[in-house]
């Protein structure tokens, strides 16, 4: 079938395809991102950790491979993740929901009329009843609204950077589990070497109440001197007791984060297994914290902020819909489609804003309060940013100092122990001498194994601060 096309309608179409070539334009302000409120460097400088880890492009942060997969586990079993990519998901859908509906809504439809008049009324008085049938089928019928003024266009840049940002603001959540998981992951295995530290203890004063218990029936110990020494045994076994109910602790906050059981292979560590974590290397541009998930998702809210200025001040300006109908009318259904039977209509609406008692002004105020309001979310997420990295160059300073002082003494102490043995085996010293340094050995190892947790929890928060890496 051949629709005649009019004059008209050519017209028309012409008009249409102008207003569409000039909707292009929007009236939202030029977006300028916002002076970042803190200095352009960290003032703290540490020679020490000079040419260390900078930013992601350095290339993977955690690079051991227990560490890796216990990434792995957690990335695919951890349920706050899996809903969170769930809801990301649903943002995506409901984005593209709302995209299309800004696009022109076109149907096909078809309809039949069937009316009957009695005769004798007004209409049948000279031809008796009467019966009608009509079918109608409209192949094309389509309606959109002209965004000459850019409002849609707002509306779509605000609710993509809404949905970017919430993209953001997951990653951000994955980021900070990761640095949980790994910190738990540690302090799973120092409480297992706290385990066998006051294991160790306990076997030490055991031997010393053995022999103490001997000097006493010899009559070369007083009775509360016997004391002293039961009250420091049942003092190690109730340590080791609260370490070990600790170890199970920390092993189901481990396993709740990961959200899977883990395997012996990454519950069989050394004690002594190197853990060192990259350092913000001294003298980092504060730019870089411009790459953190949290920063970004702020930007994004800001950015959708300006866009919604724009939708705000188009709503003072006239609006022009469309609808637009093609198709055929005929009384004998076998006619539907032939010559003579076609139909159109079109219909341009203009809707003139004249009088809204200050509705449109307050909503443009609301924009524009809203912009300021995320301006200042935005300076504020990088005064945390830089707060979070200061406080971490000065504290693996800190820490790593004390590290060293804790491994210098514990080296000392070793020593000392080593010739306590030495001068034991030569008969100098009794069993009782040396077993009392052995405990003096293993409070300093206990020192250095938290000073060394300590450090390497401030090394894992260098991971967030500076917004993950590539692999995440």
């Amino acid at each position: 079938m051949v629709f005649p096309v009019s004059i008209e309608l050519r017209v028309s179409a012409i008009t249409v395809m102008t207003s569409l070539l000039l909707s292009g334009c929007t009236m939202a302000p030029a977006y300028q991102r916002p002076e970042a409120p803190v200095p352009l460097a960290w003032s703290h400088k540490d020679t020490s950790v000079e040419g260390m880890y900078t930013t992601a492009a350095n290339g993977p942060f955690f690079t051991d491979s227990k560490l890796q997969q216990l990434i792995k586990l957690t990335i695919d079993n951890n349920k706050d993740l899996e809903l969170s990519a769930l809801n990301l998901k649903k943002s995506g859908v409901q984005y593209g929901v709302e995209r299309l509906s800004w696009l022109p809504a076109v149907s096909l439809t078809a309809e039949k009329t069937a009316a009957h008049e009695p005769a004798g009324i007004f209409d049948t008085v000279d031809t008796g009843s009467v019966t009608y049938h009509q079918y109608n089928v409209k192949l094309v019928s389509a309606s959109w609204e002209v965004d000459f003024w850019g409002r849609l266009r707002s509306l779509r840049e605000a609710s993509l950077n809404e949905y970017l940002a919430a993209g953001a603001s997951s990653r951000a959540l994955k980021i900070s589990l990761i640095e949980q998981v790994v910190s738990a992951y540690l302090i799973y295995f120092t409480d297992q070497e706290n385990i066998s530290i006051a294991r160790q203890k306990l076997d030490n004063l055991q031997q010393l109440r053995h022999m103490q218990q001997q000097a006493y029936n010899a009559g070369d110990m007083t009775k509360n001197a016997l004391m002293d020494a039961d009250s420091a045994v049942n003092d190690a076994q109730s340590e080791l007791n609260q370490t070990e109910l600790q170890v199970q602790q920390d092993l189901n906050s481990l396993q709740l984060l990961v959200g899977t059981p883990l395997p012996d292979s990454l519950l069989n560590v050394s004690h002594e297994h190197d853990w060192a974590f990259p350092l913000i290397k001294a003298g980092t541009p504060s730019e870089v914290l411009l790459k953190r998930p949290d920063i970004i998702a702020a930007e994004y809210q800001l950015k959708a902020a300006n866009a919604s200025i724009g939708a705000a001040r188009a709503a003072f300006f006239p609006s022009i819909s469309i609808t637009a109908e093609g198709g055929s009318s005929t009384a004998d259904m076998g006619k539907l489609l032939a010559g003579g039977t076609a139909n159109w209509s079109f219909i341009p609406t203009l809707n003139l804003p004249i009088f809204d008692g200050g509705k449109n002004q307050a909503n443009l105020s609301l924009a524009e309060l809203n912009k300021k309001i995320e301006i200042v979310n935005y300076q504020k997420a990088i005064q945390q940013a830089f707060r979070d990295a200061s406080d971490a160059l000065a504290g693996q300073a800190s820490l790593k100092k004390q590290t060293i002082q804790t491994s210098g003494i514990f080296d000392t102490v070793k020593e000392q122990y080593r010739m306590a043995e030495a001068t034991r085996n030569a008969g100098q010293i009794s069993n009782t001498t040396l077993l009392e340094k052995n405990n003096e050995l293993l409070a300093v190892r206990k020192q250095k194994a938290n000073a060394r947790l300590k450090y390497l929890i401030q090394g894992v928060k260098v991971f967030t601060i500076l917004g993950g890496d590539d692999s995440i």
